[in-house]
């Protein structure tokens, strides 16, 4: 039998495949803290040497845990242990880029669609159905090189003629809109799930289709209760997490222990 806390070896009598022995085996690793972020995973040759198992198996459960987002490559320089997610607070009412980079992080907005379309029904049930049209900004943001999520915003092409034409600062559509458009999202309606990785989001966000992503989507309100967007972000699970902030007020507090159970 294995003393507890024994590191586990590979064991050929085992119905489990090497590449999946290897794998246990690098996430022990891990937890021991063996392999720690921003240093590189041992070369492939040596691991293979260590366990006494040729390469192909070694290769597989890196292919595995980078596709699991827990280690990521980096070519020329080797294989890396991810670094923790970074957790955003569950608010849309500021621009997330500009939040990312007043905590120190290098971030970059690419504008991948900025155009003036017809409503799609499904934002039309947001906008309201008088809206015809509504310009589309999706937005790619890249958190220290690496693909952190895709943000769309649908906004009233009435009410934001000329945004599909707009140049966004820094790829900021928020600070476009209070800076130029002179509008300030107030409230925010928010659904968070979990959604598989499309194919088309998959190139984009540089993971496996239907790998797990984070998804929020819902309204943006004006002081007057207007709708100023219909949003859908989808975040990287592995690269950023969630917050959610719940308050309640003393009056809240004190009616609810007057009315009892």
């Amino acid at each position: 039998m294995q003393a507890v806390g024994a590191r586990r070896k590979i064991d050929r009598s085992l119905p489990v495949p090497l590449h999946f022995q290897i794998r246990a085996l690098l996430i022990e690793m891990i937890e021991r803290g063996e392999v720690v972020s921003g240093r590189s995973l041992p070369p492939e040759k040596e691991l293979a040497n260590r366990y006494g198992v040729s390469l192909s198996p070694i290769r597989q459960a890196i292919l595995d845990l980078v596709k699991e987002g827990v280690l990521y490559r980096r070519p020329g320089s080797g294989t890396f242990l991810r670094e923790p997610p970074r957790t955003e607070r569950i608010s849309v009412l500021g621009s997330f880029s500009e939040s990312l980079r007043a905590r120190g992080s290098d971030v970059d907005v690419l504008i991948l669609v900025q155009a003036r379309t017809k409503t799609p029904r499904a934002i039309a049930a947001v906008v309201g159905p008088a809206t015809e049209e509504v310009v589309v900004v999706e937005r790619l943001t890249t958190i220290d090189g690496e693909p952190a999520a895709v943000l769309r915003s649908s906004l009233p092409a009435d009410r934001f003629a000329g945004v599909e034409r707009a140049t966004l600062p820094r790829g900021s559509l928020y600070r476009y809109l209070e800076d130029v458009a002179g509008v300030v999202p107030v409230r925010a309606e928010t659904t968070v799930q979990v959604v598989p990785c499309s194919t088309a989001r998959s190139e984009q966000l540089r993971v496996a289709a239907g790998a797990p992503l984070l998804q929020a989507t819902g309204a943006v309100y004006d002081a007057n209760d207007d709708v100023i967007e219909a949003f859908e972000v989808q975040y990287r699970s592995d690269v950023v997490r969630l917050r959610f902030d719940t308050l309640q007020s003393a009056e809240d507090v004190v009616e609810g222990g007057a009315r009892g159970p």
